[in-house]
């Protein structure tokens, strides 16, 4: 057993942890990251089916946004659990394009991500984050004139889906003008920051939250047995860190698009320990290393087929050291 939970073997999916007013950021991605949405009409067919269970079960949407070919989703639920709403949704949307299409399968990728989050700390940014995503494309869009994400009813513009926008609002003035003139300001100046990397550093691969907030969760779901609670600081940016100092190597480096001679050994043994220890998938470290995910599945075979115990009992040391020093 490593440090905080970190184990050697592959980490299994864990339950999803559901209880009326749970905050998630849901990520639902079309199949082998295929188009969800072609035009107008399927927007729209989406955003009323999100509004018709999103009325039914309760929910309280803070924010929304779908993209060509995934959706995230800022959602609060009630009595009802979040897996009833998404399911329906799922199913029914997807029953639509195929309908529409004429084509038989699955329509979205999987299960959908759903990130038990602490809306305190985090209901801002992702709301931010979320609004944004337009501009983080490849060919930039204006989210301020994007017509599928919820950033307009912020600005009091009516829509298809009721969204709670009061609660984000009332943080940045008690009056809603100059509400709203701080809430533009302050997606204009998350525009620099890009792609954020920090909401999907989870804890236990389900939550977004301090040790605080992860016992708070156990403590109200009595989940405690269920719940590995795994600080955030264990998430890639740390595993890098130790691994460069393991291997006396560039932590960027390790993560350049380009290529450097003798940091094969060392990027090998991060892919295994993310994909082991973090929980990172193939998809999520190419994105991080700028490698194709084709590369990133050689480097884990190559490192798994001769492993090296006494390197890894180092890093091991050295993570268990690090959480003690800050705990």
């Amino acid at each position: 057993m490593g440090p905080r939970g970190l184990s050697s073997g592959a980490m299994a999916r864990k339950p999803r942890v559901e209880f009326p007013g749970a905050f998630y950021h849901v990520i639902a991605r079309g199949n082998r990251r295929a188009a969800i949405f072609h035009d107008a009409a399927d927007y729209t067919a989406y955003l009323e089916r999100l509004e018709r269970y999103r009325a039914r079960d309760g929910c309280r949407l803070y924010a929304y946004v779908l993209m060509a070919n995934h959706v995230h989703l800022l959602v609060e639920t009630t009595t009802p659990p979040l897996s009833r709403t998404m399911q329906t949704l799922q199913f029914t949307y997807s029953q639509y394009y195929n309908r529409c299409y004429g084509i038989t399968g699955h329509v979205f990728q999987g299960r959908y991500t759903a990130i038990l989050c602490d809306r305190t700390a985090y209901l801002l940014e992702l709301v931010r984050y979320v609004h944004l995503n337009p501009a983080r494309l490849r060919t930039p869009r204006n989210p301020w004139s994007y017509p599928w994400s919820s950033h307009r009813a912020y600005l009091g513009e009516p829509g298809v889906v009721q969204v709670t926008t009061a609660g984000v609002l009332e943080q940045f003035h008690r009056h809603r003008g100059p509400a709203r003139h701080a809430y533009r300001r302050f997606l204009r100046e998350g525009l620099p920051q890009g792609h954020e990397e920090k909401f999907y550093e989870t804890v236990d691969q389900r939550f977004l939250g301090d040790e605080r907030f992860i016992h708070e969760i156990a403590h109200r779901t009595s989940a405690q047995r269920d719940l590995a609670v795994r600080p955030a600081r264990l998430a890639f940016g740390t595993l890098l860190t130790a691994v460069a100092q393991l291997h006396a190597v560039s932590a960027q480096g390790l993560v350049a698009p380009t290529r450097q001679r003798g940091l094969g050994p060392a990027r090998a043994m991060l892919v295994y320990v993310a994909r082991e220890w973090g929980g990172l998938s193939t998809r999520d470290l190419a994105a991080r290393l700028h490698r194709d995910p084709s590369m990133v599945s050689r480097l884990y075979t190559a490192y798994a087929t001769e492993r090296d115990p006494r390197g890894e009992a180092r890093l091991k040391a050295a993570l268990t050291q690090e959480l003690n020093t800050h705990a």
